[in-house]
């Protein structure tokens, strides 16, 4: 069959009644695994909390023993082996000139540990770097999206803490590394410096290169005899992520029994017409392109607009519910539309279409064309 026949045959279809029913059917279907998807890219964000925070580098040691820090700093994975350091919270009032914003600050032990969106890492005394979506208030006040500052607005804005002035040179993304939008960095010297009182000489803090080398650094300090070890225990919770693997199957399983479902029911009502190709020499594999392209054309244009609708219903709503602000602020959940999964909904129906479009005209168009003109 030429490009012409195709097209005309296609042109002659696609507009059938029967079609827009198809069309309404893959809307809800496209909505249902958007949902689906969206619901386990959260789950899967809160249930890796504890362990994606950049605190589960570190391990802290009390009433440690000085003749052993050498020792320490020789094991393997130890990036660095410092005095125990805590944050300190402060009121910076040029940041916001309506309302005194408050930002956490905490020692950065290792640059590699953050990845610069805007602007530069630090490199003087007094630089600092600052979440590239930054909330700078206290997590307990009433939250305004209006207030968020971004990258480019923070960037080489000056601060002043302890009658210090602190150059913000560059911005980081918070919510990978699990920090709340008000948690800035500073050198670990300047901490020091600056917070004298934050600092213990009674702990140590160690720092691991990756989180999956913590473990095994705890049992290469207890082999060299150190066993007062303040353990923070990561805690994952597979049962969200589970529970959103459960229904994004059972919702897949359905899409697809409806899909197939639909797909027979057309070919049915086409049969006489595939009878009269297939006497005209035309090959299964021929009128099997046809269906699925057809399908195919109809899937584009039903993805297209739900995937616009679901985009902005979604947002409507995530940004009509105050109460999720909190949550957001303190990056314990991430409800940004992960689009990666959004093409993934179409791959899905794609591929569903394709397993059962081919299974039904292998199925009936392998039949005598005598049985494909019978009525059924």
């Amino acid at each position: 069959m030429n490009l012409k026949d195709r097209l005309w045959f296609m042109k002659n279809h696609i507009f059938e009644k029967r079609n827009y029913l198809f069309i309404a059917i893959l809307f809800f279907i496209f909505i249902a695994i958007f949902i689906t998807l969206t619901f386990y890219h959260c789950a899967t964000y809160i249930s890796y909390y504890e362990k994606e925070k950049l605190t589960s580098k570190t391990i802290n040691i009390n009433n440690y023993s000085k003749e052993k820090v050498e020792l320490i700093k020789n094991i393997d994975h130890v990036v660095s082996v410092d005095l125990a350091m805590s944050n300190a919270y402060y009121n910076v009032k040029e940041l916001n000139s309506i309302t005194p914003g408050y930002i956490n600050i905490f020692p950065l032990i290792d640059q590699n540990d953050i990845d610069i969106i805007k602007g530069k890492n630090i490199e003087q005394e007094y630089d600092m770097i600052c979440p590239n979506l930054f909330y700078p208030h206290n997590a307990y006040e009433v939250i305004y999206k209006s207030d968020y500052l971004k990258g480019k607005e923070i960037v080489n804005k000056s601060v002043v803490i302890n009658n210090e002035t602190f150059t913000i040179v560059g911005t980081y993304d918070a919510k990978k590394i699990r920090n709340h939008l008000n948690e800035c960095f500073i050198s670990k010297n300047t901490f020091k410096k600056l917070n004298s009182e934050k600092v213990s000489s009674e702990g140590l803090t160690i720092h691991v290169d990756k989180q999956e080398n913590r473990q095994e650094v705890i049992q290469a300090l207890a082999n060299i005899g150190i066993t007062n070890i303040d353990i923070n225990f990561i805690n994952t919770n597979y049962s969200l992520i589970y529970i959103s693997i459960f229904i994004t199957i059972i919702i897949l399983l359905i899409s697809f029994s409806i899909i197939y479902n639909f797909i027979k029911k057309k070919l049915k009502y086409r049969l006489n017409n595939y009878g009269i190709l297939k006497t005209c020499g035309y090959q299964n594999k021929e009128i099997f392109k046809l269906d699925f392209f057809e399908n195919i054309i109809l899937s584009t244009i039903c993805f297209i607009v739900s995937a616009i609708m679901f985009a902005i219903i979604y947002n409507l709503i995530i940004n009509n519910i105050p109460s999720l602000d909190y949550y957001i602020f303190t990056s314990e959940i991430n409800l940004n539309i992960n689009y990666l999964y959004i093409l993934l909904s179409y791959l899905l129906v794609i591929i569903m279409l394709f397993i059962a479009t081919k299974y039904l005209t292998s199925q009936y168009l392998n039949k005598t064309i005598k049985y494909l003109l019978k009525d059924e």
